[in-house]
């Protein structure tokens, strides 16, 4: 076995391991119970070597023999601790991921996004993104994007740092991200009050709602078109959720190549390393060097919402009337 974080210093384990020491043995401690077991030959791979492995395939998206001649251990065993690691950072997910509704961290919410570009009552920003995986055995044609390759289609919500608020990894590729909203806890939040102030900013592909702005379609006037312009800049600020995402956890970018695995273990490490993208922002990690300005690989374009649920124009008119009618 070699433990690179035996003999690396700090700054080779964040470039390399994505996260700092501290951070690494922050979760050693919070996972000791989980991933302390022994192997068969009785001596158990230490809690620390098991996240260094989970954290070189998440950063890379490395295969299993090059991670395993890494560390020196056997291609089964980077298997099952890659598993067993995206499992614990799975069920620690609500405690990193969440979606405030007290009105404190709401208003804080609503002056971040103003503070990019005077848009006022933003609460989050939302869009989808695509994660290539190996064609499934079931239902292959389902994850067959409109990009034609074999895709799960992740839905985010991010606030104006760049962290993720809410995250929905699930459907197939061919899913439409408007379908996505409509069907997650998310939207049950805001249609039943549980968030009754603030707005998401979406794009087109979403519906105009009471509490999610898309942009004007074909704007006539210089007011619709200072509120597409602000919109735009506030809203991007979920494009660029991602992209820090993928260029900080390669295994889920285009640049790594495709996720082998089922499906539902693609929607586990989906999560996983949303959990360690929101601590590295929680820790102000940097970014790895030459991703200064990262892009989302995976926004394929979503289609233009054609459904009838676009009960918010009322509210849109109301607030480019008032607010952008300068």
């Amino acid at each position: 076995m070699d433990n690179p974080l035996d003999y690396l210093d700090d700054a080779d384990i964040v470039r390399k391991y994505r996260l700092s020491r501290p951070m690494i043995l922050e979760l050693c401690g919070m996972f000791q119970n989980q991933l302390a077991r022994p192997t068969k030959r009785s001596h158990a791979f230490p809690v620390s070597l098991q996240l260094m492995v989970a954290l070189r395939f998440y950063a890379t998206g490395s295969f299993q023999m090059v991670n395993a001649d890494v560390h020196r251990i056997s291609r089964a065993s980077v298997s099952t601790i890659t598993r067993d690691v995206t499992q614990c950072l799975k069920n620690v997910c609500n405690r990193y991921i969440s979606m405030p509704t007290d009105p404190a961290s709401l208003q804080a919410l609503k002056q971040g996004f103003y503070d990019i570009s005077n848009f006022p009552n933003v609460i989050g920003a939302v869009d989808g993104t695509h994660v290539r995986i190996k064609s499934p055995p079931v239902d292959e044609h389902l994850y067959v994007n409109r990009k034609n390759y074999h895709s799960l289609n992740v839905m985010g919500v991010c606030d104006s740092n760049l962290k993720f608020l809410n995250i929905v990894a699930k459907w197939p590729g061919s899913t439409h991200d408007a379908f996505a909203l409509r069907n997650s806890r998310l939207c049950e939040m805001f249609e039943d009050g549980d968030i009754s102030d603030g707005w998401l900013l979406g794009d087109s592909g979403y519906p105009l709602r009471p509490w999610l702005l898309t942009p004007v379609i074909n704007p006539t006037t210089r007011q619709d078109q200072r509120y597409n312009a602000c919109h735009m800049r506030t809203r991007c600020a979920v494009e660029r959720s991602f992209g820090v995402l993928k260029s900080r956890f390669r295994c889920i970018d285009t640049t790594a190549g495709t996720l082998l695995y089922s499906p539902v273990r693609c929607c586990d490490i989906i999560v996983a390393v949303v959990v360690l993208h929101n601590m590295c922002i929680n820790n102000r990690i940097p970014l790895p060097p030459g991703n200064d300005n990262p892009r989302d690989q995976g926004n394929i374009g979503g289609q233009q919402y054609v459904g009838n649920q676009n009960d918010g124009a009322v509210i849109r008119t109301r607030l480019i009337n008032n607010r952008f009618n300068n």
